[in-house]
C-alpha cells in the first residue's frame, strides 16, 4: 500500500500522550516542536522529572487518564501492552470516564491482533462509537522518534487512517498495512528481523574479534558490503565503545517476538530461526540485560566463554 502523507493538514485542537513507555518523552518532544501552537498538547503518565521538563517546553499535565481524554481529541497511548491500556480505561479516573466527544486512540504498544480487535469492538459499543482505536505500534530509537523519522505500520480503516494521518505523519512515514490488528503482525515481523540482525551482528563481531581481527576495520568493511544496514550503522559505535546505554532496549524485542511466534504457529509456518532468536532474547532477559541497548547481545555472548577471551589475550 502507498506511503501515507496527509494532503490537508487538519490538526486536532488537542493531542494527548498517555503512558510512560520508552518513546513517550521523545514523542512528546517531537509533537511540541511539530504541531502548531493552536494545538494543545497534554500528557499523563511520565515520571515527575520528565513531566517537569516537558512542561517547560509547553506541554500540559493532565490530572488523570480521564482528564486527559476529556481534554484531547487524539490520544497516543505509549504503553507496553494491551493490559496496560486496559488498566487505564476503567474507573472514575479512567480514560473512558473522560470521553465525551469523538476521540481517536492510537495504541502504540504490543498486543495480539485478536485481543486488540476484541477490545476495540467493546469500546465502540461502550462509548456509542465515540472512542475509536488505531493500531500503530511505535518502535525505534529515541533519536529517530525525536526527529519524526519512525517507520510506522498502521492498522485501521481507510477513513480512520486519513483522520489520524496529520498527527501520525509528524512522527514518521506511515503505511497502512490493513485493518485493525494487521500493524501488530507487521511490526512483530519487523522487530524479529531487527532482533535477528542484531544477534547475528554480535555473534559475528565476537567471532572476528576473538580470531584476532581489528573490530573497527571489520565493521567498516561490513558497512561497505551487502551486510551494511541501519542496524549495523546504529550498532557500530556502541560495539566499539562498549556502550550499552539504551537507544533501543533489548527488552523491547521480547513482546514482538512473542506475537511473531504466535502468528508463525497460527499460520503453520516452521520458523526455526525465530524460535532460536526468541530463546536467545529470553536468556538476555533472564541475565538482567533487558534495559540495556540491543548491542548488549555482544556483551552477553562475550560473557558466555570468558576463557576464550583470556586465551586470546
Amino acid at each position: 500500500m502507498p506511503t501515507g502523507r496527509a494532503r490537508d493538514r487538519d490538526y486536532p485542537r488537542s493531542v494527548g500522550v498517555l503512558g510512560h513507555g520508552f518513546l513517550a518523552e521523545p514523542v512528546m518532544q517531537r509533537l511540541l516542536r511539530a504541531l502548531p501552537t493552536a494545538t494543545h498538547i497534554w500528557m499523563y503518565g511520565p515520571d515527575a522529572d520528565v513531566v517537569t521538563q516537558l512542561q517547560r517546553l509547553g506541554a500540559k499535565h493532565a490530572a488523570s487518564a480521564a482528564d486527559l481524554a476529556a481534554r484531547s481529541e487524539f490520544v497516543i497511548g505509549l504503553l507496553e501492552s494491551l493490559d496496560d491500556l486496559e488498566a487505564q480505561l476503567s474507573g472514575p479516573s479512567g480514560l473512558l470516564a473522560g470521553v465525551h466527544s469523538p476521540t481517536i486512540v492510537v495504541f502504540g504498544g504490543i498486543s495480539s491482533p485478536d485481543n486488540l480487535r476484541n477490545l476495540s469492538s467493546d469500546l465502540v459499543e461502550r462509548t456509542a462509537g465515540l472512542l475509536r482505536i488505531i493500531d500503530a505500534p511505535l518502535s525505534g530509537e529515541k533519536a529517530t522518534a525525536a526527529h519524526g523519522e519512525l517507520a510506522i505500520a498502521v492498522g485501521a480503516t481507510p477513513g480512520l487512517y486519513r483522520e489520524a494521518l496529520p498527527v501520525l505523519e509528524l512522527l514518521g512515514t506511515c503505511v497502512r498495512v490493513g485493518g485493525l490488528g494487521t500493524a501488530q503482525i507487521a511490526n512483530a515481523c519487523e522487530q524479529y528481523v531487527i532482533a535477528a540482525a542484531a544477534m547475528a551482528l554480535s555473534e559475528a563481531a565476537v567471532i572476528a574479534e576473538r580470531a584476532g581481527l581489528d573490530l573497527a576495520r571489520v565493521l567498516h568493511s561490513w558497512e561497505l558490503s551487502l551486510a551494511g544496514s541501519r542496524v549495523l550503522g546504529a550498532a557500530r559505535g556502541k560495539l566499539l565503545d562498549r556502550d550499552y546505554q539504551p537507544d533501543l532496549p533489548t527488552g523491547a524485542s521480547l513482546a514482538p517476538l512473542e506475537v511473531a511466534a504466535q502468528q508463525a504457529w497460527r499460520t503453520g509456518t516452521s520458523a526455526r530461526l525465530l524460535t532460536n532468536v526468541r530463546e536467545l532474547f529470553q536468556l538476555l532477559d533472564r541475565a538482567g540485560l533487558s534495559s540495556q541497548d540491543l548491542t548488549a547481545t555482544y556483551q552477553y555472548l562475550v560473557a558466555q566463554h570468558p576463557e576464550r577471551r583470556e586465551a586470546q589475550g
